[in-house]
């Protein structure tokens, strides 16, 4: 089963020098289910559950692990303020290849782009503040061109990648991304990450 997690334990997850953990991370952000003492995904994607799933396992027995509708989750405070840590120490992330992995994640919960795979290149966000602090963290993998947009009737805020870095980005976080990976942006035989 790997490590459990424990009430004691701090720091089992590998957020910031693993890229699956990094990957998770941003999936997490993008969604962000979470409540009193439960953390999970709540997504239709069944392969973006999945993976979350798997990530799960290498803590807590299948029975620990709950899916109601579109949502899975394990009761687990512990995990739960890993994440939240992490989540609120963005800032820390420096190896591009786990910023990279992270942006995959965010991409593929809350993120989306036009058919071309050149226009309209956004991930969206609840909260300013985080969609923000996301756009200084691309610059650290030579993404700059980004706006940050408020859609007032959405209530929602859209980071930007600006169709001449789109390629660019899109090429990045590739290797980790489920979402890009079906689109088959790169050889099937080059996708290292599993």
């Amino acid at each position: 089963m790997g490590n459990t997690v424990g009430s004691t334990s701090t720091n089992f997850c590998n957020f910031f020098s693993d890229e699956k953990d990094a990957y998770i991370l941003g999936l997490w952000c993008a969604d962000s289910y979470w409540w009193s003492s439960s953390i999970g995904l709540s997504n239709t994607d069944p392969n973006l559950i999945e993976k979350f799933r798997e990530f799960l396992k290498r803590f807590f027995p299948e029975n620990r692990i709950k899916f109601n509708r579109n949502h899975l989750f394990v009761n687990s405070r512990p995990l739960l303020r890993e994440f939240a840590s992490a989540k609120n120490s963005l800032d820390n992330l420096k190896d591009t290849k786990i910023i990279r992995a992270y942006f995959a994640g965010r991409f593929d919960g809350d993120g989306s782009i036009d058919k071309n795979l050149r226009n309209d290149c956004r991930i969206v966000y609840g909260r300013k503040n985080e969609a923000e602090k996301d756009k200084e963290l691309l610059k650290r993998i030579d993404i700059s061109n980004v706006r940050v947009y408020y859609y007032k009737t959405a209530k929602t805020f859209c980071l930007y990648i600006s169709r001449y870095e789109a390629k660019k980005f899109l090429e990045s976080i590739s290797l980790y991304s489920v979402k890009l990976q079906k689109l088959v942006l790169v050889p099937r035989r080059d996708l290292v990450f599993h």
